[in-house]
């Protein structure tokens, strides 16, 4: 039998209490971290954007078919689901440990997919890009929220800036493809890795891990279901009037007349809008509520839907429908943990929910098909329609509450530098 040196106890090392102890605390980050974060969602917006640019150049490198190459976000797509579920129990070994294991995989994914030999290699390097992909997107968001709910600002305005990034890395994503020769593509995704494994320099600073209530405290299942159900519903809706309007604009305006050159051009518009209008609620989100912010971009989305149907001034329509889309998902997830506190993993069920919206493409595809092109802004008028009618009944509805005594509020923290 081995004895301890002397002075030496079977205690765990300090500097591994002390790790442990930054896991358990509450969720906090300095400025450079909260740097590295915005541009965590720069990479995961280049990656769900470098598939459709990089389609052409895949398909002469692997001898594919146009189906067979859009596996690739198919797979993505499955990946991504799966990461946005486990993310609450990945979180679990801190908010550090967590970032750094969803940069890597990412990395690792990126990494495969231009290096890959097979094309089946480059679907399971998808599918691990994908992995990551949806442990960023939770996680990060939620970050975000917990911290900025006690730090003094506005976890509206902060997740608008978060998402704005995203969009800066979607409209970077074409642009990255188009500036490199052919088959290149690959180099593409290879930036993708390094910008990925970058970020990891800036997460000395992040400490803490994801809110834990008392053992008591519970919420009455009727009321998070319930809440839990409208806030997914509603996130569909509207994901599918995004993806709708972004898949489907130009060939609406083509059938109007365009040429589709401009056509397209006119559609860039409208994720152009969505990006700016991102960064541009983050200043001024603390003077108003996140419902009633909801509330008006809703109606300003409903609204240039309606202006769409109009030949002349469609286009105009389309970048107003932008402006109301783009603030929604960042401040939906802000009103989703105003309305329903205490409700665990509720962000990861609705983020899951919310690729149901990813359907609504295919079926104005199938509306067109029958009745034409002119039938784009009345299937996402009415759908946006309906995400406004839902929001109501969720204004309508009172806030969950727990059963017992909830876990104490954390304290105001200070950014540091």
């Amino acid at each position: 039998m081995t004895t301890s040196p002397p002075g030496v106890t079977g205690a765990p090392p300090a500097a591994s209490r002390a790790a442990r102890a930054r896991d358990r605390g509450p969720t906090s980050f300095g400025r450079t971290a909260m740097a590295g974060m915005c541009v965590s969602f720069v990479v995961i917006g280049v990656l769900q954007a470098l598939y459709g640019p990089a389609a052409p150049a895949m398909r002469e490198r692997f001898g594919l078919s146009s189906g067979a190459v859009g596996l690739a976000l198919s797979v993505h797509f499955v990946g991504a689901l799966l990461g946005v579920l486990g993310t609450p129990r990945l979180r679990r070994i801190g908010n550090r440990s967590f970032l750094a294991a969803a940069l890597t995989t990412i990395a690792l994914g990126c990494a495969g997919f231009a290096l890959a030999p097979t094309w089946p290699v480059a679907l399971v390097a998808a599918f691990v890009a994908g992995v990551g992909f949806g442990w960023i997107d939770v996680g990060v968001n939620e970050m975000f929220i917990e911290y900025h709910a006690t730090s003094g600002r506005s976890s509206t305005g902060m997740l608008n800036l978060l998402h704005g990034t995203f969009g800066v890395g979607a409209v970077l994503a074409p642009l990255l493809v188009g500036a490199l020769p052919g088959r290149m593509y690959p180099w593409a995704f290879a930036m993708c890795a390094l910008l990925s494994l970058s970020v990891l320099a800036t997460l000395k600073g992040v400490e803490g891990g994801p809110r834990r209530t008392t053992a008591s405290a519970s919420v009455p299942w009727a009321a998070a279901g319930r809440m839990t159900v409208l806030f997914t519903v509603f996130f569909a809706l509207h994901v599918g009037v995004e993806a709708g309007t972004g898949g489907w604009e130009t060939t609406h305006l083509v059938g109007l007349g365009w040429t589709p050159g401009p056509a397209a051009m006119a559609t860039s518009t409208f994720w152009l809008a969505m990006t700016g209008v991102r960064f541009a609620v983050s200043p001024i989100a603390r003077y108003f509520t996140a419902e009633r912010i909801m509330l008006a971009c809703l109606a300003v989305m409903l609204l240039g839907l309606l202006l769409a149907h109009v030949g002349p001034v469609a286009p105009a329509g389309y970048v107003l429908a932008g402006l109301g889309v783009g603030p929604l998902f960042p401040t939906g997830l802000v009103w989703l943990t105003e309305k329903a506190p205490g409700v665990g993993g509720v962000t990861s069920y609705v983020i899951a929910g919310s690729m149901l919206g990813g359907l609504l493409p295919s079926a104005i595809g199938g509306a067109a098909g029958r009745w034409g092109s002119g039938v784009v802004p009345t299937v996402l008028a009415a759908t946006a329609a309906a995400a406004l009618a839902v929001a109501v009944t969720i204004r309508a509805l009172p806030a969950t509450r727990t059963t017992a005594t909830a876990a104490r509020p954390e304290p105001v923290r200070e950014p540091r530098p």
